[in-house]
């Protein structure tokens, strides 16, 4: 614990550090130093509490009635952990760059306090063993990242972004609120561990209540319609963190609360595995019709929520009809994924916020050209993409496989209701991941390839050192995990016996082995490639000519394919889903007219369908229903006299209801 406890100072310091000195370098200084400090001591804390037989514990005392400031390091929070620290370091590095050329001489002391107060608040929520101590953690959670979020708070869009985030988490707190309560009112003590063995009634109950308030922040359908909005009004470091590690705090709540309630019903791995099913086709889909960079991939973490999602949904259901084998491939494909995707997640978001920093603009068709003259972030990014679309070799590629591996037992074990909702889960995956490959070709390809479709696409300026550090090593965190994934299943197993303590892991080991094979034979088989093309183009002679400009006599960037273009053949078949509108600017010439009009725009654009068809009818209603209730009310000392008498008429009823029982 010696380890954790210098990682919560680290951030503590930077934290008030920076924001002491905010208007100085050395609050600059202090906060990234904190930053980078405490998550190497998170990662030291990592490894004692991943490999340790027994949980690290400490427990203080705190004025709190009822509290307590408790803190437990178990495998299951040392997997959570890891990323908190890892990736929070590096993305400070970039962060402290990237902040002083988006911010215009601004200070940016105060970001880089939330900043630390972000990564401290999420390493305590994981190792919180007291409930109260959990809630105050996510709570100073969720306003250090809003903080974050509306950084750029003078833009109108950011402000109505960090509002929408702020609402839709303290809903979620009040599930959690309402949890606590049960929690304490059963176990009669705020210890997370003293739930086990107690009889939670009704446990229904409380299963919708940790799943809305965990749901949420994990952003899982249909609780997830703040994120596509906050995560891109966020600075991009800001964006890598929440997309890659504040999502996992719900998915850490879930594997930490769902089994103290002992054996689950069949009824929530259902519940969760339709839902983690619509969220990985409806995040993927709502992705490729999106042109803004950023919302493309805050999409694309709404489908790797819905397949961790999934995962868990199978993970419960092997539990409940004692599929031992079944349970550990599950929540070993849940874990992997969470690390996988986080480090794929954070590299694209550095990658693509460092291109739009540059390039002056998050639109899909503003960019262009770059892969050319930005050889080793294009590089990365290439990766990143490829191992998001969970291409064989990669590492997305090995959780996603698990995941199959063990539909496919289920579906061989089981009969009835069960095999027909793991087949179709198989075919989820099998369509996620192909619109997966479309979305992430389209990013990369409208996005770095060709030529440049604006100036200041083609003027951008290369990243720094401190940006392009953090992507290599993400980029070979992919590698390295891909290269090794029997290993890294391994250092989950103890995880995953204490979320489902009755799973076997060693099937899933096993299915993990042989994709060690993937990386070097395709690596093989693209050098063999290239050198065999090397060889027959050797002695041919090249010619250069421009692109056939469909009989333009000067081709321009505008004829190159757009990316509401390339997407088009999909999106119109999913239109019934998408609701895509389509604004048109101008008119269409009359025969009368000249042959082409003078000037002619379209923009589309596709909505979140939960929001337009859920969400904003139901405030709506709320505020009609309250606009109601103040119409009740008039200034009159009367109909005050009249309330008063009325409150204390029910209050001596209910005061009177216990003599009457009796």
């Amino acid at each position: 614990m010696t380890a954790l406890a210098i990682a919560f100072v680290c951030w503590t310091v930077g934290a008030i550090g920076a924001w002491l000195l905010r208007h100085r370098a050395a609050g600059t200084w202090l906060g990234a130093t904190g930053a980078i400090a405490g998550g190497v001591a998170g990662v030291v804390a990592t490894l004692d509490g991943m490999f340790s037989e027994s949980a690290l514990a400490w427990r203080g005392a705190w004025s709190v009635p009822g509290g307590a400031l408790g803190f437990r390091l178990d495998s299951l929070a040392a997997v959570f952990l890891l990323p908190i620290a890892v990736i929070g370091a590096l993305c400070a590095i970039y962060g402290v760059e990237y902040l002083r050329k988006h911010s215009h001489g601004r200070s940016i002391g105060g970001a880089l306090a939330a900043y630390n107060l972000l990564l401290l608040s999420m390493a305590a929520v994981v190792t919180a063993s007291d409930m109260v101590l959990f809630l105050v953690s996510w709570e100073l959670m969720t306003l250090s990242s809003w903080a974050l979020v509306i950084h750029d708070h003078d833009e109108r869009a950011v402000r109505a972004a960090g509002l929408e985030y702020l609402i839709a988490a303290h809903l979620a707190t009040i599930a959690l609120l309402l949890l606590a309560v049960f929690f304490a009112a059963r176990s009669g003590s705020f210890e997370i561990t003293a739930l086990i063995g107690h009889q939670v009634v009704p446990r229904g109950v409380f299963f919708v209540l940790a799943l809305i308030g965990f749901g949420t922040k994990a952003g899982i359908v249909p609780l997830h319609v703040w994120l596509p909005d906050a995560h891109p009004a966020a600075p991009s470091h800001v964006s890598a963190l929440m997309s890659a590690v504040m999502i996992t705090m719900g998915f850490y709540g879930l594997a930490r609360f769902l089994p103290l309630l002992g054996a689950p019903e069949l009824w929530w791995a259902y519940v969760l595995m339709t839902l983690g099913g619509v969220g990985a086709v409806g995040g993927v889909l709502f992705a490729i019709a999106q042109r803004d960079v950023k919302r493309v991939l805050a999409y694309s973490t709404i489908e790797n929520a819905g397949i961790v999602t999934l995962a868990i949904g199978l993970g419960l259901l092997g539990t409940a009809l004692g599929q031992p084998a079944l349970a550990g491939i599950a929540w070993m494909a849940a874990l992997l994924h969470i690390w996988n995707h986080a480090f794929a997640k954070a590299l694209l978001f550095l990658g693509f916020g460092a291109v739009a920093q540059a390039a002056q603009s998050r639109n899909l068709d503003a960019l262009g050209g770059l892969l050319r003259r930005w050889r080793v972030v294009g590089g990365v990014l290439v990766i990143g993409a490829a191992s998001m679309a969970a291409l064989p070799g990669l590492n997305i590629f090995t959780s996603e496989w698990l995941l199959v591996r063990g539909l496919f037992l289920g579906v061989l074990a089981l009969r009835g209701t069960p095999q027909v909702a793991l087949l179709s889960s198989v075919g989820v995956i099998a369509f996620t991941g192909g619109i997966a490959v479309a979305c992430f070709v389209r990013l990369i390809g409208i996005g770095l390839l060709g030529t440049p479709r604006t100036a200041e696409a083609a003027d951008a300026p290369s990243p720094g050192w401190a940006m392009r550090l953090p992507m290599l090593v993400f980029a070979a965190v992919c590698v390295l995990m891909a290269a090794s994934p029997a290993r890294v299943g391994a250092t989950l197993a103890n995880a995953v016996r204490i979320v489902a303590p009755s799973a076997e892991t060693g099937g899933a080991r096993a299915a993990l082995e042989p994709l060690a094979l993937l990386l070097p034979l395709i690596a093989a088989g693209l050098l063999l490639v290239v050198a065999l093309r090397g060889v027959a183009t050797s002695a041919l002679a090249r010619r250069r000519a421009p692109t056939w400009g469909c009989a333009y006599d000067a081709p321009t960037a505008a004829m190159q394919y757009s990316s509401t273009s390339f997407s088009e053949p999909l999106t119109r078949i999913m239109q019934p889903l998408l609701q895509t509108t389509t604004l048109q600017e101008g008119a269409l010439p009359s025969r009368a007219d000249a042959a082409l009009p003078s000037a002619m725009r379209w923009n589309s654009v596709t909505e979140d369908s939960a929001l337009v068809n859920l969400y904003q009818p139901l405030f709506a209603l709320v505020s009609r229903a309250s606009a109601r209730v103040r119409t009740l009310h008039t200034a009159r000392v009367t109909s005050s006299l009249l309330y008063v008498v009325g409150t204390v008429l029910v209050l001596l009823a209910l005061s009177l209801l216990p003599a009457v029982s009796r």
